[in-house]
């Protein structure tokens, strides 16, 4: 019999997250990141994950099984602050937002605003920034929002 080595696999490690699906079933289980992201320093992140140009990604979910999700089906996914690199708290301008989600749900947090182009408004990282989804810190964690699933966004100034 014989035995075939994969000299193709990467090795991966696991992050607890929970996401909601667009149509409301909420999924706890593990995603999959790589030690290294693709285009930048450190390890990929839940961020890189979704917004990667595949369109399913693997979850191991409480069960043992494993989930091949689409991303276009992902609402939002919720990782807590212990388990987020704090470095992803540190770079942008902040902003104080009020996001509604298509089917109601409401998150009151913070974006980190890049400078793009000379502007720094929260009207332009939306428009301008072309990720599937976008980083809101809030003090328990970092929720992903789907952006094509973002009804509206409060904002004053």
């Amino acid at each position: 019999m014989w035995t075939m080595s994969n000299d193709f696999r990467i090795e991966k490690s696991r992050l607890p997250v929970v996401l909601m699906t667009v149509e409301g079933q909420r999924i706890s289980g593990d995603l999959f990141v790589q030690a290294s992201a693709r285009n930048k320093l450190g390890h990929e992140t839940p961020f890189d994950v979704l917004n990667a140009p595949e369109h399913f990604f693997p979850i191991a979910t409480m069960k043992g099984r494993t989930l091949l999700l689409a991303k276009d089906e992902v609402r939002e996914l919720f990782v807590a602050r212990e388990d987020a690199d704090d470095a992803e708290w540190e770079f942008g301008t902040p902003a104080e937002v009020d996001v509604v989600m298509v089917g109601g749900s409401r998150h009151v947090g913070t974006m980190l605003l890049q400078q793009a182009s000379g502007r720094q408004r929260v009207l332009d990282h939306l428009n301008r920034l072309h990720d599937r989804f976008l980083a809101l810190y809030k003090d328990e964690g970092i929720v992903l929002l789907n952006r094509a699933r973002i009804a509206h966004v409060c904002h004053e100034g």
